[in-house]
């Protein structure tokens, strides 16, 4: 009997080790403002706003997870080294070839080396390089593209957004009564994650410039 608990044990054991975790991350360009965290595990969403870095990469240590989903620029174009202003590369291009390849699919982005998107880049590039050091994997996303391919409101309708989601079929986070629209496009980047983990993603640029990670294409 005790050998055929121990086994059963070794088997659980061995189920939840094969069980994928990803994160998603709505990343504010500034620590003062919330940036939304979903961590999603098959069907099983947890979210929560978070603010500085400290607590985001503590929230990512916890969670252990196999590739993290982040709303914010995390590359630069090609020919500028930096986003500031009074710098020689200020003159270079001000979008990378994924940019530009989502304006050709009628979806709108901001340049991210122009006005508030400097220190949205700023901090997403300094993420990716601590996240890199601790040894976790991380792709670029855009939860506002995802859900126009899927179909379904962005955050400036979040009831819509909310009952979008659901034809995920989701489970915790999007049965709590208030979720705000940075965890709601947290649950979007996780959503990503997952899919590009499942070889279901489109990928967009170059990888020598940077890639913007989407779910596939609605047939």
């Amino acid at each position: 009997m005790t050998e055929m608990n121990t086994k059963k044990q070794e088997r659980v054991a061995k189920n939840k080790a094969s069980i994928i975790t990803v994160v998603g991350l709505d990343l504010a360009g500034s620590s003062k403002r919330p940036s939304g965290f979903c961590r999603l595990q098959e069907k099983e969403a947890e979210t929560a706003e978070l603010y500085s870095d400290q607590e985001i990469l503590e929230a990512i240590r916890a969670t252990k997870p196999k590739l993290i989903a982040i709303d914010a620029p995390l590359t630069l174009p090609k020919g500028r080294h930096c986003v500031e202003e009074d710098c020689d590369c200020a003159g270079g291009p001000h979008f990378r070839e994924c940019d530009l390849e989502l304006r050709r699919m009628k979806i709108r982005v901001f340049p991210l080396t122009l006005g508030p998107m400097r220190a949205l880049t700023r901090r997403g590039m300094a993420l990716v390089t601590a996240l890199d050091k601790m040894g976790y994997k991380t792709i670029e996303t855009y939860p506002g593209a995802a859900q126009d391919i899927w179909k379904i409101p962005r955050q400036k309708d979040p009831q819509g957004l909310k009952q979008g989601l659901k034809k995920f079929e989701l489970s915790s986070a999007l049965d709590k009564k208030k979720i705000s629209v940075h965890e709601l496009d947290a649950i979007s980047c996780a959503l990503v994650a997952q899919l590009h983990l499942e070889k279901k993603s489109l990928i967009l640029g170059q990888a020598s410039e940077g890639l913007m990670i989407l779910p596939q294409l609605s047939v």
